[in-house]
């Protein structure tokens, strides 16, 4: 029998980076210490992955109309923006509930709208909450109303709050958040040992002709991570190394599936033609990267962490990353990659030319970042970081959030009858 009940709470069910790093830690967590539940809004390829590692699934946190609220606006239709506040009382009120009747004894938030309506509900349950933050928490990225959710909710209903990467954690202390309340702690990642069999099959299933230098962008296809500048970039490596081509792993947002097709135009319109391809979203994302030559992060705001560096680092693979974030937490420049000014076109197409022509010096940049990712960015030990976290938020507790006795002393009690 675990000793603590763990209720993990995310707003949304289609797989990114965030929620990748949540499946590996709840797959790797002590179930001896920890049984998790997963709260979320409703079905979807988180709630399969996650009840295949055996996760209680609670649905219909938040409510749907609360999804449409965006990072700088509120969204959705106007006739339904006043409602948004009794939206939020509900999926509180119903949360709190959960928590309460459920017996759990702590509450890890993984999104940024989790954190807000998952840490009030937890203070009203008195159960501890601990966000895990993902984001940086600045104006180029949030609303002022966002802004100031997040500094008085992390002020007065988080117990901690740890942040993926230094980066993320300074702007949460630039936002006023005390110091003493935010750890930054790393997301890990597994050296991953995929066949060289494997990278010729996925180079044939794309008509990647044999041995062309191959670059990549994989993940969500967001406009913010940049992907119309890889295929700006894309097109003038093509004017050095015309047997060069271009992979994108990934789909477009859920409800801007119009992007991607724009994307396709875009790399029509700049003479790309079958230089660049498409796979649109896949399961296997990973394999698939390891048939490249160098992966390309193209993001064109800060990235707190980007966890498809550390995946490309896994593979041995060389990476090309934009500046800001948390980036330089990961690459060490020229040593397993190139760090670009975000935006800049010209000097993301010379540093992919770069690499790609000198096939020597890339394969050093990738063992030397499969290196680093064992050493610094190890998976099992960054979930025993995440776990020591955890319980030390549940031993030191305030009087206000403490039980009567911990699960473990019940039980202990009811096996000698007392």
């Amino acid at each position: 029998m675990a000793t603590y009940r763990l209720l993990v709470v995310n707003h949304a069910v289609e797989i990114g980076g965030a929620e990748r790093v949540l499946l590996r830690f709840l797959a790797r967590m002590d179930r001896r210490v920890f049984e998790p539940s997963l709260a979320c809004p409703q079905r979807g390829p988180l709630v399969e992955e996650a009840e295949a590692l055996g996760v209680r699934i609670h649905l219909g946190y938040p409510t749907r109309r609360l999804l449409q609220v965006k990072r700088k606006s509120l969204g959705g239709k106007w006739w339904a923006i006043p409602a948004y506040p009794w939206d939020f009382a509900r999926t509180v009120a119903r949360l709190s509930l959960l928590m309460r009747k459920e017996g759990y004894d702590l509450v890890l938030t993984n999104s940024a709208k989790a954190d807000i309506y998952g840490s009030l509900a937890g203070w009203l349950a008195r159960k501890p909450v601990v966000w895990r933050m993902h984001d940086i928490v600045d104006r180029r990225a949030f609303s002022r109303l966002n802004l100031f959710l997040f500094r008085f909710f992390a002020t007065f209903f988080a117990a901690r709050v740890l942040a993926v990467s230094e980066a993320s954690r300074r702007a949460l202390i630039a936002l006023g958040v005390a110091e003493e309340k935010v750890a930054a702690l790393h997301n890990g990642v597994e050296v991953a040992r995929i066949p060289g069999a494997r990278r010729e099959e996925i180079r044939r299933e794309w008509g990647i002709p044999p041995g062309a230098p191959l670059a990549g962008m994989v993940g969500r296809l967001v406009g913010w991570k940049g992907p119309e500048v890889f295929l700006a970039a894309a097109a003038e490596v093509s004017r050095i190394l015309p047997e060069a081509r271009f992979l994108l792993v990934g789909d477009a947002v859920f409800g801007e599936r119009g992007y991607l097709d724009d994307l396709r135009e875009t790399a029509l319109r700049m003479g790309l033609g079958d230089r660049a391809v498409f796979t649109g979203f896949r399961e296997d994302a990973l394999e698939i990267m390891s048939s490249l030559d160098l992966l390309v992060h193209a993001s064109l705001l800060p990235d707190p962490l980007p966890t498809v560096l550390l995946e490309a680092m896994s593979l041995g693979l060389p990476v090309v990353a934009a500046d800001g974030g948390g980036v330089r937490e990961i690459v060490e420049e020229g040593m397993t990659g190139l760090v670009v000014p975000p935006g800049d076109v010209q000097a993301l197409a010379q540093a992919v030319a770069w690499l790609l022509s000198r096939p020597r010096e890339a394969r050093e940049m990738g063992e030397a970042g499969r290196k680093r990712a064992q050493v610094r960015f190890d998976l099992a030990a960054k979930c025993g970081e995440m776990e020591r976290e955890l319980r030390a938020v549940l031993e030191r507790r305030p009087p206000r959030f403490a039980r009567s006795r911990p699960v473990a002393e019940k039980a202990r009690r009811r096996a000698v009858g007392k």
